[in-house]
């Protein structure tokens, strides 16, 4: 289920079906991000540019945001995050084993470790499992589409 979250500054995205609870916002940004409150997210209680920037580690892409009259980039990036998935970034195609296109919106995670059950999307098991990198080799690719 997909919520958003409004002030005049940003509207923040929350896609729980992509949401793998790594606890990154909750633990990097509390007083905007706070699971036990209801609603979870307050905006008022941070500058944009900080939410912003909680926003972009989330790993699985569960959260986004839109800046008012901000574009977005045209750019495709793709990183690794360390112990855990590649996160994509940009407007770009997934297509199942059937030839069918996902739907995964603007950001999603594919998974590294082998062991989601949500194939090839990253379902957070890499903390079940414990999957650390053998050799961390850092990876970012940017391509315009």
């Amino acid at each position: 289920m997909r919520r958003h979250y409004s002030n005049n500054k940003i509207t923040v995205f929350w896609d729980s079906d992509k949401c793998i609870g790594a606890g990154k916002c909750d633990v990097q940004l509390p007083r905007v991000f706070d699971p036990k409150r209801r609603p979870w997210v307050n905006l008022d209680a941070a500058d944009a540019e900080v939410i912003k920037s909680v926003i972009d580690n989330c790993p699985s892409g569960a959260l986004g945001y839109r800046i008012p009259g901000e574009k977005k980039s045209k750019a495709v990036t793709i990183k690794m995050i360390k112990d855990g998935p590649y996160k994509v970034t940009g407007k770009c195609r997934l297509i199942n084993k059937r030839g069918e296109d996902v739907d995964t919106g603007d950001v999603f995670a594919l998974c590294r470790c082998g062991a989601s059950r949500a194939m090839p999307l990253c379902d957070g098991s890499h903390h079940r499992i414990g999957f650390r990198d053998k050799k961390p080799t850092p990876l970012a690719i940017s391509a315009l589409v």
